[in-house]
């Protein structure tokens, strides 16, 4: 036994420290026990056990829950005897032990260089301006998901260095590379980060953070030394570099923001590729670094990475709560909202929290009006700078406002900056890069104020070097300069560089600036979204592939690797664009597009088929499924900036369908528009974790228009809302012929709400199966209802709900005697007994239009069977009887034997699954009853085996 008592110290009676706490957290066990012995709830205990993935992360944050918990009580005392009567004596001593030892975290906590970047983070705030939010701690709002998995998770700030795939303990290195687009909030998250840390509220387990620009160390040679990087004077530089180095780096936290901004010199050999790879040269190999940079640019980082991240900006309520921020104004946020809902493509790029704040800022300058498009706002912004550096250069001037009212008209003397600032743009972008010297920009003779100095440290003193304001600004230059190519070059930069989403902004400003007129552009796009084979609706097996001339003979080269016969294809391509039929072609559409886009991963056995088109034609399937929805919301902004109603006419018939592939709101978004101003639409959308605020946006993006032909959703994550949101899409589509909700979680209400919503649709097929659909005296009626009000109601599948039961067969049973347009009906595995089928039985004594009835897998039994016998007895319109697993004997094969000698209308029983008989034994058995005739052998002999 452990003593209770211990001999009073003052080093016990003091609170434990962190770094002390971290020790011990290595050989804590049964860390749900000690938490409960020392005083933390069972939420505390489970908030923590779902909030981290590894065993060690969960005893230090235990620990430092109980020290935040108990603040000045939670001393080493207290552990002691904790420890004590739990009988973990090993535990007690190893307090006692790891008190006596100095302190990490006092001494350096304390140290000048602590003090230093403490001082430094609190007072300074480089994202002032940029971002309002900072400053009111609104920041750790944005979205952080991790993208080791296919599957995005979103990742909570507090858990940033929990996201990891491997299994790393704490005292091995972690690198956490955060990738996102430029304007996504990287480096606010950084300084979000320090300032987080120096005012104690987080990352208190590092004794440094230590945050470092690495655009300003662009221009340095080759820095080799932690001195050479420090963000502080050469009179605390020393020790700081002792301190960083005493322990190989352990509790110390390097913030690398901007890898894309460093030479490739030095992302090859420089102390910034050291920390990272912990190279034996410096003493950190126990080191954490994040790391930011474009997404496009880090591939290089991935294998030193123990976790990928990826910031998506604003989700949608940030985007209201930073317009409002900005505006001040509750009626000004409500006006720019509802301007931005008609504006797709604004209202996707207001995520990117930059764009959010410029495009706000506009808003409030243009007294409440706002541009149609990205374009248009960027094309505003930058013709504001010129303006104003105009007026700059020649002060008290007064400018006429038509003298400068649009970039394509300016002034003849600005011409050649702007156009030389075009190119400069165009080709950085290529060369992604995105700082420029002074040495490249002589040959500019004014830079428009388009661009900003950076101060950069090198060796021999302070240099500059220049950045555009925005990189959405050198995107539309570089668009401008591309646009003024001859035709033959704008299609080989358009075909070279539309797949690679570090281009996207590129294209989409490209779109706008030339309205897509190169019909060849819009084919290359559409191509470059998906090509593979479709098994949807009434279509089977059908590769579609879009394409201009000059793709031709890299393609059919590929379909004849795939084993097409391609012979005679060569004719089917001089129209441009055509869809291939198994191996024979289309005919031509004179110019027309069939576009269909699926995308799709092997956990569906329908995209089996697509998998070898996808290799075929060098897509990776699942890398090609996880970015369907930048492709897609790709294609749907550059036919919204381009604004040029011609071009819907190429999409004559529209499929879309998506596997598996996990959609934003703001894809949602730009589908819905996209799927708006084409024609003839099937939209089928398997396993995509459609929010309720997924289908806000479709039908946000769908506008007024009543499009949808045939609706398809397989969704099981659907909850009430996302269901009341799909109701108002269905009653806004008026046109939608066919509805299949399968596996959605319909529910009792859900069913009500969807049946209402389509009583106004010429729905000809309904399919919720295996939907949890739930009937009962308050929705029954709601179902009869529907089914008798619908003359156009051709089929029905309720299929696996089996909580449909003999209610909902009653309900049914009472439509159909009213109904003469149901051709089709499934009801197996409802939960429907006998006492069910008989007010179905009496119906289809009156039904006249039931051609197909399933009623397989209920436990009908041979009551049932009697009852269903003897109604069909007067029935002629049934061709198609399925009663497979119904639980009945041969008593009822004799039931239904009787039946047939007086139906002859019957052609199909499948009745397998019940009795099991051979052809012989049943022949026998018909044969001594009297019922053998060649019409009822032919019907039930097709289920007995040989």
């Amino acid at each position: 036994m452990c003593s209770d008592s211990e001999p009073s110290n003052l080093a016990l009676d003091s609170p434990c420290s962190d770094d002390h706490l971290a020790i011990l957290a290595k050989d804590l066990t049964a860390w749900e026990k000690v938490a409960c012995a020392l005083g933390l709830s069972g939420a505390d205990v489970e908030e923590i056990d779902l909030s981290y993935k590894s065993l060690p992360r969960k005893r230090i944050k235990m620990l430092m829950k109980w020290k935040k918990k108990y603040k000045e009580n939670a001393t080493y005392q207290r552990l002691i005897v904790t420890f004590n009567r739990l009988e973990r004596c090993d535990m007690a001593e190893r307090v006692r032990e790891v008190s006596t030892t100095p302190s990490f975290e006092g001494v350096h906590h304390s140290s000048p260089f602590a003090d230093h970047l403490k001082t430094w983070y609190t007072h300074t705030d480089p994202n002032a301006n940029l971002w309002p939010l900072i400053r009111r701690g609104k920041f750790c709002k944005l979205a952080i998901v991790s993208v080791n998995l296919k599957k995005i998770v979103p990742i909570d700030l507090s858990n940033i260095f929990d996201a990891s795939d491997f299994k790393k303990e704490l005292n091995e290195k972690k690198v956490i590379l955060i990738g996102g687009a430029p304007g996504s909030g990287k480096s606010a998250l950084l300084w979000y980060m320090c300032q987080k840390w120096a005012s104690g509220e987080m990352f208190q387990e590092f004794s440094l953070v230590i945050y470092i620009k690495l655009s300003e160390y662009s221009t340095i040679q080759s820095p080799c030394s932690i001195a050479d990087i420090l963000p502080c004077s050469s009179k605390i530089k020393n020790g700081a570099c002792d301190e960083i180095e005493a322990d190989d780096g352990k509790g110390i936290l390097f913030l690398l923001d901007g890898w894309d901004e460093l030479p490739k010199s030095l992302q090859e050999n420089s102390i910034f590729k050291d920390i990272i790879t912990s190279s034996p040269k410096h003493s950190l190999l126990l080191s954490t670094v994040v790391v930011t940079s474009r997404c496009m640019s880090s591939d290089e980082l991935h294998g030193s990475a123990t976790s990928r991240l990826e910031t998506l900006g604003f989700a949608d309520q940030e985007v209201k709560e930073c317009i409002m921020d900005i505006t001040g104004n509750e009626e000004a946020a409500h006006a720019l909202m509802e301007a931005l809902e008609s504006r797709p493509s604004l209202l996707n790029s207001c995520h990117l929290p930059l764009h959010a704040i410029i495009i706000t800022h506009m808003f409030k300058t243009k007294k409440n009006n706002l541009p149609t498009t990205l374009l248009e706002t960027f094309k505003l912004l930058i013709l504001n700078c010129i303006q104003r550096h105009v007026i700059k250069k020649e002060p008290g001037r007064v400018m006429d406002h038509e003298e400068i009212d649009t970039i394509e008209r300016l002034p003849i003397q600005l011409q050649a900056s702007f156009y030389s600032l075009s190119e400069l743009a165009f080709h950085g972008l290529l060369e992604d890069k995105i700082l420029f010297s002074k040495e490249e920009l002589k040959s500019i003779p004014d830079t428009l104020s388009l661009l900003f100095g950076i101060k950069l440290h090198e060796e021999t003193g302070l240099k500059t070097k220049y950045a555009f304001l925005h990189q959405s600004i050198q995107e539309l230059l570089a668009a401008i300069h591309m646009s003024r190519m001859p035709p033959d070059d704008q299609l080989d930069c358009f075909l070279t560089l539309y797949d690679q989403e570090r281009f996207h902004g590129l294209i989409q400003f490209y779109a706008g600036v030339t309205s897509l007129k190169l019909v060849e552009t819009v084919r290359i796009l559409t191509y470059g979204i998906l090509c593979c084979a479709s098994t949807f609706n009434k279509y089977e097996a059908i590769p579609a592939f879009l394409c201009s001339r000059t793709m031709k003979k890299n393609l059919l080269s590929q379909l004849a690797t795939l084993g097409w016969n391609t012979e005679n294809f060569d004719s089917t391509f001089e129209s441009g664009v055509h869809v291939l039929l198994g191996n024979k072609p289309a005919e031509p559409a004179n110019e027309t597009t069939v576009l269909s886009l699926c995308a799709g991963n092997e956990k569906h056995s329908s995209a089996k088929s697509m998998d070898t088109s996808f290799k075929g034609l060098g897509k990776d399937t699942s890398s090609t499924a996880y970015s369907c929805g930048k492709q897609l919301r790709l294609l749907a902004n550059c036919l919204y900036e381009a604004n040029n109603p011609a071009l819907y006419e190429q999409l004559v018939k529209f499929e879309l369908a998506i596997f598996n592939v996990p959609l934003s709101p703001s894809d949602c978004l730009s589908l819905g528009y996209l799927i708006a101003r084409s024609h003839d639409k099937y939209v089928s959308l398997f396993g995509c974790e459609l929010s309720s605020n997924c289908i806000k946006s479709f039908k946000q993006g769908l506008g007024e228009s009543s499009c949808i032909g045939e609706l398809t959703i397989i969704d099981p994550s659907f909850d009430e809302q996302t269901i009341k949101y799909l109701s108002e899409l269905i009653i806004r589509n008026s046109n939608i012929t066919m509805l299949s909700l399968s596996f959605c979680n319909l529910e009792h209400n859900g069913l009500a709400y969807i049946l209402n919503a389509s009583k106004g649709c010429p729905i000809q097929k309904l399919q919720l199966t295996t939907s949890n659909v739930q009937v009962d005296d308050s929705n029954g009626p709601v179902l009869q209802e529907f089914i008798v009000g619908m003359p156009s109601l051709e089929a029905l599948d309720l299929a696996s709900n089996l909580l449909m039961g003999d209610i909902g067969a009653r309900y049914i049973g009472q439509a159909l005697k009213y109904t003469n347009s149901l051709r089709t009906l499934n009801l197996s595995q409802c939960g429907i007994t006998s006492d069910g089928i008989m007010p179905l039985c009496e119906s289809l004594e009156m039904n006249t239009s039931l051609t197909d009835l399933d009623l397989s897998c209920n436990n009908i039994s041979n009551d049932g069977i009697n009852y269903l016998s003897q109604s069909l007895t007067s029935n002629h319109a049934l061709i198609m009887l399925k009663i497979k697993n119904c639980q009945f004997t041969e008593h009822g094969i004799k039931s239904l034997a009787r039946m047939l000698f007086q139906n002859t209308t019957i052609a199909t029983i499948l009745w397998d699954g019940n009795v099991m008989m051979s052809n012989e034994e049943l022949k026998q058995m018909l044969e001594q009853c009297g019922l053998l005739t060649p019409s009822v052998a032919a019907v039930m002999l097709s289920c007995a085996f040989s």
